[in-house]
């Protein structure tokens, strides 16, 4: 989630990366909210309610939330936070309308992951002299900043605290997260969300804006069930405007940053994404690099990946898009490969043409074979209009137009899903 307030196109898949407690299994993320969900008649807690059932049904373990706290106006949907501990007056809903979605999710099965947004933060009001003044929602000081948890780099906001630690956010204060009150007080409010309100994990918002030993000290304060870093920067593209094939510099980058964050933690892997979307437009040699293995984080970190087709990170207003017309190849390639994948509510629920029975027969198939992240692959064809891979010698998945599969399918594979340019087999 960058800068501006312009409409994004958001999440369509996601494969995520885990190493607490044990994301060997099928762990299936959903997001379960749109750019506009804020607007929502009503409040999207309150909308969401009579949908937990659906959403358990899809096979997701974690469902995604967005920032439930007081955001600035500027920000309805939550990434522009003000009073931390206020859930309240969030656009969203109540804490209590929170609480009770929260608890219906658990009672389901599924269990609920907050949006964390900390790398900035919008003051409650300016002094006499032009000094940020931060409230954090309780009649105590907690979460009352100052100057002094401002980076120092941000002069428009008067900050004395030290140098920020990665990229800066711009119109927005900086937060000093090398301050002690800063990581106490932060790492106090998430444990409170998950004691008062039951989140069992985070979804960490732009992590590039501060050194990754701060998010290692936040899950190391928390302990989440399960984390996932949004660390987005665009691929390389090249003359076509498309992925250029060779991606290690990007896919180098996500990696990097899980190891020096440390077990506890995956990240979104959108190496895979935008490769896959180029991939699917016809070009589906893109996903099979020069090792035989697939791109991005699957080829080298699967058990660190969320793998995703677009979410409200990866707009066309940022990079390339995913396909509109191919949305369903994506999930086919996510949810049967190694990874995490996340499925995302406005395709589950608001797409037409089935797309939501395909997502579910898809995860049940997941499911039912075992594929986990780290479940091996054989690539067995990857041409311009064919990909064709073996998972764990259990299924077999193929996507594209091309139907001369020739030998490459096993006598003893049984067709358990189908549909525009895909197939997925069971090997009996």
């Amino acid at each position: 989630m960058k800068s501006s307030l312009l409409l994004f196109s958001l999440c369509f898949l996601c494969l995520c990366i885990s190493l607490l407690p044990s994301f060997s299994t099928s762990t299936i993320l959903f997001q379960g909210f749109v750019w506009a969900s804020s607007e929502q008649e009503g409040g999207w807690w309150n909308h969401l309610k009579p949908l937990v059932g659906e959403i358990a049904a899809s096979g997701a373990e974690y469902v995604w939330l967005p920032p439930p706290s007081n955001a600035d106006i500027n920000g309805s949907q939550g990434y522009l936070p003000k009073r931390l501990y206020d859930l309240d007056t969030s656009k969203y809903g109540n804490k209590e309308e929170l609480k009770s979605l929260v608890a219906a999710f658990k009672q389901s099965g599924v269990k609920a992951v907050s949006d964390i947004v900390i790398n900035h933060r919008m003051p409650e009001r300016f002094d006499s002299n032009g000094n940020s003044i931060f409230e954090g929602g309780t009649p105590d000081s907690r979460l009352d900043w100052g100057v002094a948890e401002i980076c120092r780099d941000d002069p428009e906001f008067h900050g004395t605290g030290n140098p920020d630690t990665g990229i800066g956010w711009g119109q927005v204060p900086d937060i000093d997260h090398t301050s002690t009150r800063v990581q106490q007080e932060l790492s106090d409010w998430m444990n409170w969300l998950k004691t008062e309100v039951g989140f069992s994990g985070w979804r960490f918002d732009m992590v590039l804006g501060y050194a990754p030993k701060f998010t290692k000290l936040y899950i190391d304060n928390t302990k989440p069930e399960f984390s996932v870093g949004e660390l987005f920067e665009k691929v390389a593209l090249g003359n076509d405007n498309k992925p250029l094939a060779n991606q290690d510099a990007h896919r180098g980058k996500l990696v990097n940053w899980v190891n020096e964050v440390g077990s506890g933690v995956l990240t979104f892997d959108f190496t895979t994404k935008m490769i896959l979307g180029a991939a699917v437009e016809g070009e589906l040699w893109r996903l099979k690099d020069g090792n035989g293995k697939p791109p991005g984080m699957i080829g080298t970190k699967p058990e660190s990946a969320v793998t995703l087709v677009d979410n409200h990170d990866t707009g066309s207003q940022k990079t390339y898009p995913f396909p509109e017309d191919k949305i369903m190849l994506g999930y086919v390639y996510i949810l049967t490969h190694p990874g995490h994948p996340s499925i995302f509510y406005h395709d589950y629920f608001e797409r037409q043409n089935g797309i939501k029975d395909n997502i579910k027969s898809l995860s049940a198939i997941r499911k039912r074979n075992g594929i986990t992240a780290t479940s091996s692959i054989n690539i067995l064809a990857a041409q311009a209009d064919l990909y064709m891979a073996n998972i764990a010698n259990k299924i077999i998945v193929k996507i594209g137009p091309n139907e001369n599969l020739g030998n490459l399918l096993p006598s003893n594979a049984q067709v358990v899903a189908n549909g525009q340019d895909y197939a997925v087999w069971e090997l009996k």
